[in-house]
């Protein structure tokens, strides 16, 4: 095995995803955002409040959790999860823009970006590894932990000079 072209494709991967994730994350925010607004209109949440299948499903989510909640507060509450998963997202993303970068700077010989590199990959398992025990399924998790470890491994290996 080639660290030097095998952290190239994984980092390539990784900034593909990337920008994908950055791209997703923010659209989630701007429409939490919007769904949140629409919880503030009054005209929008009569006609929401009105409906047969809305009426059913507040019901319900009343029933399961014990209180009252009007269609506002179920909207604005959606709003802001969506707000908030955009926002880790977002985080996310970043991260796998930098996987990729320091990823494709070692993949050249960097010595320094093979650190950075390096850093990331660990960080990256530790992040793999909270996922198993975070509800992530398990064939995810493992998955995530092998191109995890096989990162910081070429990472290593190139920082230290053993690559090829």
């Amino acid at each position: 095995m080639n660290p030097t072209k095998t952290i190239k494709v994984l980092a390539i991967i990784a900034l593909v995803f990337g920008i994908l994730g950055l791209i997703g994350s923010v659209l989630a925010v701007l429409g939490g955002g919007a769904v949140t607004a629409v919880s503030q209109n009054e005209e929008i949440m009569s006609q929401i409040a009105n409906d047969e299948d809305v009426s059913a499903s507040l019901s319900e989510l009343n029933n399961a959790i014990g209180q009252d909640v009007s269609a506002e507060e179920a909207t604005a509450g959606a709003g802001v999860l969506f707000m908030a998963a955009g926002i880790i997202g977002i985080i996310s993303s970043i991260f796998g823009i930098l996987e990729g970068v320091f990823g494709l700077k070692a993949a050249k010989g960097d010595v320094s970006g093979a650190s950075k590199a390096f850093v990331i990959g660990i960080i990256e398992i530790v992040i793999a590894v909270i996922g198993v025990f975070a509800g992530a399924g398990l064939v995810s998790a493992i998955i995530n932990i092998a191109i995890a470890a096989l990162y910081t491994y070429c990472a290593k290996q190139i920082k230290d000079g053993a690559a090829e």
